[in-house]
């Protein structure tokens, strides 16, 4: 949310990534996910329709551009990122104090 709230702040036009800078494997996302949900779901691989040489295979959020625009920089990690996103699917959910 920082980095939106930033975005706006700063009035920015164009593409800004917002991200930790660090690639991580589908399989490790997987295994993230899976470790922080108490699960154990294997992959499915489906066949890539896009054709080869236009593909992306790697992708990493590189905030650079929006570090050099506004100083912002990532304060939560990607695995503490994974925990936040799964803590409302656990018991491990802080209360909000709503309901």
């Amino acid at each position: 949310m920082r980095g939106i709230e930033t975005t706006a702040d700063h009035e920015l036009t164009g593409i800004y990534n917002l991200g930790t800078g660090d690639a991580y494997s589908f399989n490790t996302v997987v295994e993230m996910l899976n470790n922080e949900l108490g699960t154990d779901i294997d992959p499915e691989y489906v066949e890539n329709s896009i054709p080869e040489d236009v593909y992306v295979h790697d992708t990493c959020a590189d905030y650079s551009k929006i570090h050099a625009a506004t100083g912002w920089e990532p304060e939560v990690d990607f695995e503490e990122g994974i925990e936040r996103a799964c803590a409302q699917y656990t018991n491990t959910a802080p209360d909000s104090g709503v309901g």
